[in-house]
């Protein structure tokens, strides 16, 4: 682990502890302290619950076993195989054919997608705990060490006092005591639960979807000839609708792309500007995927033969073809050639572009100050968005002079991610109060001002 330039895991730091030294986050790595420890008499404990350690994601990767790539691999295998099939199910089904045989390989792909996300969990904490083990190895030799030629006119325990205090910029500190319950827990084994359980979740979804398209047919068939046997599944009628009229269950996690449906990409009247709705996952995830999207996220791509601002309006509507319950209008910048992708956050069911506007004078421009935030700094939230482990996120802590409900911030990203190429365009909006720092992050790029910039912040 010395060799590495950067931790696989970062220190995250309690409320109202000092930050310890790189050197001394190098040496603890995954260490878990014991309830109730705090640095120094008059710092609080950390609160209950509280987690330790958040993975760097590029370092941490380094760390995995190659059965871990072989893993996705499988998971995305068995994702397409799934989707394929289930595809193959619904075609069928609405041809009038029997679309029951398409169950084996929707099943197949579910468990073989379901079983490969468990594994794969189960590997990160493997590594978690096999990174953590062995910087308490090295640790034991390493800490002496290097506290004697920090201190050379000290004895050994002496040394190792003042290194420690020094690590925390304290007089004095107390001796660190790890926690001995058994088994140690895992950094990573919340995140890897919930991966687990979203997984599940969309799989089984899959599968009722995919078996109540497949048993309709079959359902119906013996309704007609007189059978008077039960609708298998309650939460769809035979024709399609359900039956108490309601929708979707807005409480239930929402981690996947909306369904593009039938929409068609939106054109100018002169053909110069196009805007497609992005509903694959993979893009979805890399450009909403550092949003809180717990209200939902759209994203679409605009591609222009115009350079320059440009206004663009979005509007939501409850039914399809129905009016418009919210519009917004962010003001962008458009380069000929660069895709832009635009992200707004709302649970309405129907949104689209209504219009985009070249040539226009950029509107509302909001002063700030702004601080990148790297993979080893605690940033203003504590902790990175979920969606950034996939893909990556470059943030940045801001502060606005003046405040906006719904500040428009524009980045210009040079990675290639999922669909995009590199570079392009992405616009996310957040809320800003005067004097007050913020986080925002641009999905789908490692470091900022590196990989990302932020090109300009406008309010609308």
């Amino acid at each position: 682990m010395q060799h590495e330039t950067t931790p696989p895991f970062r220190f995250r730091t309690p409320p109202g502890w000092p930050t310890p030294s790189a050197e001394w986050v190098e040496l603890r790595q995954a260490a878990e302290p014991a309830p109730g420890w705090s640095p120094a008499p008059g710092i609080p404990p950390a609160p209950e619950g509280w987690r330790f350690w958040a993975p760097v994601p590029r370092s941490f990767r380094g760390f995995v076993p190659a059965a871990a790539r072989r893993l996705r691999l499988a998971q995305w295998i068995g994702l397409v195989v799934a989707l394929l099939a289930l595809a193959a199910v619904i075609v069928v089904a609405a041809l009038g054919g029997l679309a029951v045989v398409g169950l084996l390989p929707l099943v197949a792909g579910i468990a073989v997608l379901v079983v490969c996300s468990a594994r794969a969990g189960e590997l990160a904490d493997r590594t978690a705990a096999s990174i953590r083990d062995d910087a308490a190895v090295w640790r034991r030799a390493e800490v002496p060490a290097r506290a004697r030629a920090a201190f050379p006119e000290l004895d050994e325990d002496a040394a190792v006092a003042a290194w420690e205090a020094a690590a925390w910029g304290l007089p004095a500190v107390r001796p660190f005591a790890v926690a001995d319950t058994a088994p140690k827990r895992s950094p990573l084994r919340h995140r890897t639960r919930t991966v687990v359980a979203v997984t599940a979740g969309a799989a089984a979804l899959l599968l009722v979807v995919g078996a109540t398209t497949a048993v309709d047919p079959v359902v119906r068939a013996l309704q007609s000839d007189g059978q008077t046997l039960a609708y298998g599944l309650q939460d769809t009628a035979p024709d399609g609708s359900v039956p108490d009229g309601s929708g979707p269950d807005d409480d239930a996690p929402d981690q996947d792309a909306p369904d593009a449906g039938d929409q068609a990409p939106w054109t100018s009247d002169d053909g110069t500007v196009t805007a497609s709705f992005i509903g694959d996952d993979e893009t979805w995830q890399a450009t909403c995927g550092a949003i809180d999207f717990a209200d939902g996220c759209w994203s679409w791509q605009i591609d222009s033969e115009c350079d320059g601002p440009a206004r663009v309006t979005v509007g939501f509507s409850a039914t399809e073809g129905g009016d418009d319950v919210r519009t917004d209008t962010r003001t962008v910048v458009l380069t000929s050639g660069r895709p832009l992708v635009l992200t707004e956050q709302g649970s309405e069911e129907w949104g689209g572009i209504r219009d985009v506007t070249c040539s226009t004078a950029p509107e509302h421009p909001v002063a700030l100050t702004r601080v990148a935030l790297d993979s080893d700094a605690e940033d203003a939230d504590g902790s990175w968005p979920d969606g950034c482990v996939d893909y990556g996120c470059a943030g940045w802590e801001v502060t606005p002079e003046a405040s906006c409900d719904s500040a428009t911030v524009q980045f210009s990203v040079d990675e290639e991610v999922a669909t995009l190429p590199g570079p392009h365009d992405l616009v996310v909006a957040t809320a800003l109060r005067a004097g007050e720092p913020v986080d925002v992050w641009a999905g789908g790029a490692w470091l900022p001002d590196d990989d990302a910039t932020i090109s300009q912040v406008t309010c609308g």
